[in-house]
């Protein structure tokens, strides 16, 4: 139990070091914005990132299923962290920029790809809606209050100081996994090789994959290009997303257990309602009425949804399949990411941000359909 808790909590803090540095990103389409590409041209950029990361994914699972977690975790943290050094020697240079999205995307996969793994195993299905509870909070921590942080860093010491901070961050990250003691490979094959087409046959599980591209969609939109959007518009983007995600942490901290003492499936519906309209009326911000109910609405939405899809989808399957699983998970996250900012960035140029974010809303709001729906079980065979 003192190993399992262990690796839990270097888990979560591992988590927001590396969701730090993707927060330090979200700024980065300022960055291209002023090198006067066009946001179709920054969406490729962006989503060049999820594209790499979803294409590596598989190979992060079986990477897992035959050496263990943790040199998948280290190798992910070092590929992160040279990245966002040498974003600042490929300033201007369109192709390297390219590159470094790529490199940068597989370390991130290689990173969530094994931490989800770690949960999947190591909690039991009576806490796992609190333990992916607790890990989701870290991660909304990091992406809500490092934008703030780097905005104001941004403005005080210029554009470089996104790639030092992303760079601090998961050196800090690579520093603590490496000495860490009490880790020993985690069991990754106990049964016949993983296959990714049996656990795709698991219909619950697909429409579980389902429901998270649409949430991670319209969630893809709102974290790249709101920070564009907001400076438009002359508000601070940090501060709504600090306020907004500081709620969804506040509510995943503090009614984690909720996940686990009612139906998942329930929750989930009640906030897709909440998040779908939050992100809707984000075209009407200029407004402090809109601008606050907004916030609530978004962040209170936040606060379930992802934990709750994450913990039904480790729930599934057998403990020979949580790695093949989990992979296949966080594709579906990408999958969301690549079409929340490729997709979106030249949805914008063609019908403008504020109505972008109107289609993003309605685009999570089919997630009901698929969680009323569709035949997702919950407490699957483990």
């Amino acid at each position: 139990m003192r190993i399992r808790n262990y690796k839990l909590a270097i888990i979560n803090i591992l988590t927001f070091l590396v969701f730090s540095n993707v927060a330090f990103f979200f700024m980065y389409p300022i960055y291209l914005s002023a090198m006067d590409l066009s946001k179709t041209a920054i969406g490729l950029i962006m989503g060049t990132f999820s594209v790499a990361s979803f294409m590596v994914r598989p190979i992060a699972g079986k990477s897992i299923d035959r050496v263990g977690e943790k040199p998948v975790l280290v190798a992910g943290l070092l590929i992160i962290f040279a990245c966002s050094l040498l974003y600042h020697v490929a300033a201007g240079m369109v192709v390297a920029i390219y590159i470094l999205r790529i490199v940068h995307g597989i370390g991130f996969s290689g990173f969530i790809a094994a931490a989800y793994s770690t949960i999947a195993k190591f909690t039991p299905t009576e806490t796992r809606g609190r333990a992916f509870s607790h890990n989701g909070a870290i991660m909304l921590a990091a992406l809500g209050f490092v934008p703030l942080a780097s905005e104001r860093l941004m403005d005080a010491f210029g554009h470089p100081a996104i790639f030092h901070g992303g760079a601090a961050a998961t050196f800090l990250g690579c520093s603590l996994l490496v000495f860490s003691s009490k880790w020993e490979k985690i069991a990754g094959r106990v049964g016949p090789k993983v296959s990714y087409a049996e656990i795709l046959k698991n219909r619950s599980f697909f429409f579980v994959l389902v429901a998270m591209i649409l949430f991670v969609d319209a969630q893809a939109t709102v974290l790249n290009y709101f920070p564009l959007y907001a400076k438009t518009v002359g508000i601070s983007g940090g501060l709504f997303l600090s306020l907004a995600l500081g709620l969804a942490v506040t509510i995943r901290l503090i009614g984690g257990s909720i996940l686990d003492r009612y139906s998942k499936l329930v929750v989930v519906r009640i906030c897709f309602v909440l998040f779908g309209l939050g992100i809707i009326l984000i075209y009407k911000i200029d407004s402090t009425f809109f601008f606050v109910l907004s916030i609530v609405l978004y962040g209170s939405g936040l606060g379930y949804i992802f934990p709750a899809l994450n913990a039904m989808g480790a729930e599934q399957g057998s403990l020979e399949q949580k790695a093949g699983i989990m992979s296949m998970l966080t594709m579906a996250i990408d999958g969301g990411f690549i079409l929340g900012t490729i997709f979106s960035g030249g949805l914008s140029d063609m019908i403008g941000l504020s109505n972008t974010f109107v289609f993003a809303g309605a685009v999570s709001l089919l997630g009901i359909l698929v969680t009323s729906f569709a035949p997702i079980t919950e407490h699957a065979r483990n």
